[in-house]
C-alpha cells in the first residue's frame, strides 16, 4: 500500500514537471518566432544602408534571446551580425557582436578574452555615441570582472555605467547596473551595502511599474537574506519573485529562484520538500545554457541529501559541482562544495577524507578571505577615487564655465570704464593688480594645503591596506576556524593540527603591530626622536633573543661580532627596531642552514654597523626602491613564504635618518645581502 502510494505521488509530481516545462517551451516558443519575424521582415529590404543596419539591429537582438537558450546560436548570430557590420562599417552592430562574443567566450571558461572583446566592444560604442550599448557593455564588463574576483575593476564598470545611464535618464538599465552593484557588495558579504543598494533599485523599480524588474530585484535579495539566515524575509522575497515569473514566465529566472526555494526548506530542516524546487529547477535547466546556476542546483541538492543522510548522492552532486566551480574558476562555490565533502566524509567516519577536504576548504577560505578583505578596502577606495574624480570633472567644467562667464562680465565692465574719465580707468586697474595680487597669495596657500592634503591621505591608504591586509587576515582566519570549532564542524583533533600555524600568525601579528605604530608615530609627526648613549651590542643581542624562534625554525646562526665598546649617539629605542627589521629581514630571506653574521666597523665619528645574510638577493633593479614608501612596491615573500608589510625598510630609513644617519644596501642575486647604516659616537 504505502509503496503503490509513493509510486502514485511520483508520477503526480513528473506529471507536473512536465507540464510546467510544456508551458515554458510553448510561451519560449512564441517568443523567439516573433523576434525570427520581426528578422525575415527587415531581410526582405536591404537596398539602403540604413535598411541594412536596422536588419543588423534585429539579428542583434535574436542573438542576445539565445544567451541563455543556445550559447552556439548566440556565437553564429554574432558571427553573422560582426561580418555584416564589417561591410558597412557599421560600430554599433560590431559593438553588440563583440558583447556576444563575450558571453559565448566566458561560457567557455576563458575570461581573459571575454574582457578583450568587452574593452573592444566598449570602444566601439564610445566610437558610434552608442549609449545604451555603452551601459550595457559595461554592466556586462563588471559582471565579467566579479567572476574573476577583480571587484574594484568590477565596482569602476558599474559606477561608469550607472552615471551614463542616470545621465541619460534611462531608469530601466540604471536599474539592471544598480542591482548588479548590489550583488558585487553580496559576494563581498558586504550585506548592509548590498541591501541599501536593493532598496534604491525598488525605488527605480516602483517608478518603472514592470513586475518583471520587481520580481528579479526581489529574488536577489531572497539570497542575501539567505545568507543572513533571515529566512521568513527569504521566503517572503522568493515567494513573489516565483509568482511574476512563472505568470510571465521567465525560465532562466525561474530555474535561479526555485534553487533558493530548496535553499530556504533546506536550512529549515525540510530537505525532503527541497527536492520538488530542485527537480523543476533542473528540467528547466536543460534548455538552459547556464552552467554557473546548474552548479548552484549540484550544490543545492548535496546539502539536501546530506541532510537526509542520503551521502553517496550528496557526494555525486558535491563533486559535479567542483567539476563545474573549477572549470569556471568560481572559488565560492568550490568552498561550498568542499564543506559540504567534509560534512559527508565526518558523517560517513572517514576521517583521512573528511580531514582532506577541510584542508580544501580551509585552503579556499584562506584565498577567499583575502581577497575579500583587499576587495572590501579597494571598493571603498575604488568608489572614494570615482566620486572625487567625478567631482573633480564637474569642478573643471564649472570652472570653464565661470572663466568664460567672467571674460564676459569684464568685456562688459571695459565697455563701461571706457566711459569714465582716465582717472577712474587708472583706479580701477589698481583695483585689479590688488585683486590679482590676492588671487596669487590665495593660490598659493591653496596650492600648500592641498600637498598636505596629498600626504594625509597616501598615509591613511597606507594605514588602511596594512590593517585590511595583513592585521585582519590572521585574526579572520582564526576567528573562523574557532567559529568552525565552537559549532564543531571541526573536531577537537583536527583543530590541533592548526595550533602551529596559527602561533605562527600571532607571532607574525604582533611583529606587524609593532611596526605599525612605530611607522604611524613617524608619519603622524607623534613620535620624537631622543638621542642617548647607546650599546649597539646590548640593542643587537636582545634583538637575537627575541627573533631566536624564528631564526631556529630555518636553522640559521647568527653571529653578533659587535664589541661591547660599540657605542653611538641615537634613540635607544629606535635603533632596538631598526635592528629587529633588518635582523627580521635577513632571517625571512636566507634559506635553512644560511648564516647570518652582525659586524661594525669604526671610523674617526661614526660606526658603521652590517647585517650580512647568505640569503637569497635583492634584484638590481629593486635596490633604489626599497627604502621608499612607494605604495606601487609589492611586499615580498621570504624563503619559507613569509610575509611582511612593506613598512620595515622605510621605517629604518626614517629612524636612521631622524638620528642623524645613513643606511644602504649591498647584494648579490643567489648570494646575499649585506645592510649597513652608520651613525655619530658624539652629539653633534
Amino acid at each position: 500500500m504505502t509503496n503503490r502510494l509513493s509510486e502514485n505521488k511520483n508520477k503526480i509530481k513528473l506529471t507536473l514537471i512536465l507540464l510546467l516545462f510544456c508551458i515554458f517551451y510553448g510561451q519560449s516558443q512564441t517568443k523567439i518566432d516573433s523576434i525570427r519575424s520581426l528578422v525575415k521582415k527587415a531581410e526582405v529590404n536591404l537596398d539602403t544602408k540604413k535598411d541594412k543596419q536596422d536588419y543588423i539591429d534585429q539579428l542583434s537582438a535574436l542573438a542576445s534571446f539565445y544567451q541563455y537558450e543556445n550559447i552556439d546560436s548566440l556565437k553564429s548570430i554574432s558571427d553573422k551580425v560582426y561580418k555584416l557590420s564589417n561591410n558597412i562599417n557599421y560600430d554599433k552592430g560590431k559593438a553588440n557582436a563583440l558583447s556576444g562574443f563575450a558571453y559565448y567566450s566566458s561560457y567557455q571558461g576563458d575570461a581573459n578574452l571575454a574582457l578583450q572583446q568587452l574593452e573592444e566592444a566598449l570602444r566601439l560604442a564610445k566610437k558610434a555615441k552608442y549609449i545604451r550599448g555603452q551601459i550595457n557593455i559595461l554592466n556586462q564588463l563588471g559582471a565579467e570582472y566579479s567572476y574573476l574576483g577583480r571587484n574594484n575593476d568590477a565596482l569602476k564598470a558599474y559606477l561608469e555605467g550607472s552615471d551614463i545611464a542616470e545621465k541619460d535618464g534611462n531608469i530601466k538599465l540604471l536599474s539592471f547596473i544598480k542591482d548588479n552593484t548590489a550583488g558585487l557588495y553580496a559576494s563581498q558579504k558586504d550585506y548592509k551595502q548590498s541591501l541599501e543598494l536593493y532598496k534604491e533599485v525598488e525605488k527605480l523599480n516602483l517608478q518603472l511599474a514592470n513586475p518583471v524588474y520587481i520580481a528579479q530585484t526581489n529574488a536577489n535579495m531572497s539570497d542575501v537574506y539567505i545568507r543572513t539566515n533571515q529566512l521568513d524575509l527569504a521566503t517572503k522575497y522568493i515567494d513573489n519573485s516565483i509568482e511574476t515569473f512563472e505568470k510571465e514566465n521567465y525560465k532562466e529566472w525561474l530555474a535561479y529562484c526555485y534553487i533558493n526555494k530548496a535553499r530556504i526548506l533546506v536550512k529549515q530542516n525540510h530537505p525532503e520538500l527541497a527536492f520538488k524546487w530542485l527537480n523543476i529547477s533542473e528540467s528547466i535547466l536543460k534548455e538552459l545554457t547556464d552552467d554557473r546556476t546548474v552548479m548552484s542546483l549540484y550544490n543545492a541538492r548535496a546539502k539536501a541529501h546530506l541532510s537526509l543522510n542520503q551521502m553517496d548522492k550528496a557526494e555525486e552532486n558535491a563533486n559535479k559541482a567542483i567539476t563545474i566551480s573549477e572549470r569556471l574558476k568560481l572559488l565560492e562555490e568550490s568552498e561550498e562544495s568542499y564543506k559540504t565533502l567534509y560534512l559527508i566524509y565526518k558523517k560517513s567516519n572517514k576521517p583521512v577524507l573528511a580531514l582532506k577536504n577541510l584542508e580544501k576548504f580551509k585552503s579556499i577560505s584562506d584565498s577567499i578571505l583575502k581577497k575579500e578583505n583587499s576587495n572590501s578596502l579597494g571598493a571603498l577606495k575604488t568608489r572614494t577615487e570615482y566620486e572625487r574624480d567625478k567631482r573633480e570633472a564637474q569642478a573643471n567644467v564649472k570652472k570653464e564655465i565661470d572663466k568664460h562667464q567672467n571674460y564676459l562680465y569684464l568685456a562688459i565692465a571695459a565697455l563701461v570704464v571706457l566711459s569714465f574719465i582716465l582717472l577712474l580707468i587708472k583706479l580701477q586697474a589698481n583695483t585689479r593688480k590688488r585683486l590679482y595680487d590676492q588671487l596669487i597669495t590665495q593660490t598659493e596657500t591653496l596650492k600648500k594645503r592641498e600637498n598636505e592634503l596629498e600626504n594625509i591621505n597616501k598615509t591613511k591608504d597606507k594605514l588602511f591596506s596594512i590593517i585590511g591586509h595583513d592585521l585582519r587576515n590572521p585574526i579572520a582566519a582564526l576567528q573562523s576556524l574557532l567559529d568552525m570549532f565552537v559549532s564543531k564542524d571541526v573536531e577537537a583533533e583536527d583543530f590541533l593540527r592548526f595550533i602551529p600555524k596559527l602561533k605562527s600568525d600571532v607571532d607574525a601579528l604582533f611583529f606587524t603591530l609593532t611596526n605599525l605604530l612605530s611607522w604611524s608615530r613617524t608619519q603622524m609627526n607623534g613620535g620624537s626622536t631622543s638621542p642617548s648613549k647607546a650599546k649597539i651590542y646590548s640593542l643587537t643581542k636582545n634583538n637575537i633573543s627575541l627573533l631566536a624562534e624564528m631564526a631556529e625554525k630555518k636553522e640559521i646562526s647568527i653571529s653578533n661580532n659587535i664589541s661591547e665598546n660599540t657605542v653611538v649617539w641615537a634613540d635607544k629605542n629606535q635603533m632596538s627596531v631598526v635592528i629587529r627589521n633588518l635582523l627580521s629581514n635577513a632571517i625571512k630571506f636566507t634559506k635553512t642552514k644560511g648564516t647570518i653574521n652582525i659586524d661594525a666597523v669604526e671610523t674617526e665619528k661614526t660606526w658603521i654597523i652590517s647585517i650580512k645574510d647568505t640569503g637569497i638577493g635583492i634584484k638590481p633593479e629593486l635596490i633604489d626602491k626599497i627604502f621608499s614608501n612607494d605604495s606601487t612596491m609589492s611586499v615580498s615573500y621570504g624563503t619559507n613564504n613569509e610575509k611582511g608589510t612593506g613598512l620595515g625598510l622605510p621605517l629604518c630609513k626614517e629612524m636612521i635618518t631622524n638620528n642623524k644617519g645613513t643606511i644602504w644596501v649591498n647584494s648579490t642575486l643567489g648570494v646575499g645581502s649585506t645592510f649597513f647604516f652608520e651613525l655619530p659616537k658624539e652629539e653633534a
